[in-house]
């Protein structure tokens, strides 16, 4: 609500942004590089404080709320994510010591990354390396998700997960994406609008302001700045599935 802020003075990132996000919504953002996507992620996660205005959580300001609590209720997927050198299965279970083996097989199965561990000689004994370095980046990034989903928090953040990915491999970023639609509050920076496509809605960032929204076919006829980075995107990527 209003919400205004600046890492250094005089200098606004976000200018009295304003929106509201409903339980289970998919919702994906995106505009220019420096539009402030990140920032509203910093601020949503409590990583940063807003200078003016509110943040609210079912109505509760966010500065009333722990930041444990907060981070309890929300799981953030970057495209760095830290992969141990260690067992697949470990490096689930860094998140959730007690976890099941069936709770652990149905989040790789979420992630899209059930099939590719089951085809390996050790299934989930694989050691993956440091930094998961026998790992692709889209296994990687899937194995991030497998174990954002055993905390169970309600909200996902994705924060350009798939901008370093080929094509192939962010359509199965994608189809975990899509499993987890309806059954989690899930936001999504994108660089690659693909990402954002089936999105319930899509706000468009520009200049530190929520500078249109809609779905993907309503943006294309109503923003120009979307239809601009589509058609970018085509042009960079050759195709978005549709």
């Amino acid at each position: 609500k209003n919400v205004c802020f600046e890492y250094e003075e005089n200098i606004p990132i976000l200018k009295n942004m304003n929106f509201k996000i409903n339980a289970n919504e998919t919702i994906g953002f995106v505009g220019p590089s420096g539009a402030g996507k990140t920032t509203i992620f910093n601020l949503i996660s409590a990583l940063e404080l807003v200078n003016k205005g509110s943040i609210e959580f079912d109505g509760i300001d966010i500065s009333k709320l722990d930041k444990s609590s907060i981070r309890g209720n929300l799981s953030v997927i970057s495209q760095s994510a830290y992969i141990f050198n260690m067992s697949i299965m470990d490096n689930l279970k860094v998140i959730k010591q007690n976890a099941t083996e069936k709770e652990i097989k149905e989040v790789c199965r979420l992630a899209c990354l059930d099939e590719f561990i089951e085809s390996l000689p050790n299934k989930y004994d694989t050691i993956v390396g440091e930094g998961g370095v026998t790992l692709s980046g889209g296994q990687k990034q899937r194995l991030a998700i497998a174990r954002a989903l055993l905390l169970k928090t309600e909200i996902l953040l994705f924060d350009e997960a798939t901008s370093a990915l080929d094509n192939e491999t962010q359509t199965k970023i994608q189809e975990a994406i899509s499993n987890l639609k309806g059954e989690y509050t899930i936001l999504i920076i994108a660089h690659r609008l693909s990402t954002v496509i089936d999105a319930d809605r899509i706000f468009v960032v520009n200049d530190g302001k929520i500078e249109a929204s809609g779905n993907h076919k309503e943006l294309l006829k109503s923003s120009k700045t979307y239809k601009k980075l589509y058609e970018k995107d085509i042009n960079e990527n050759n195709k978005i599935n549709i």
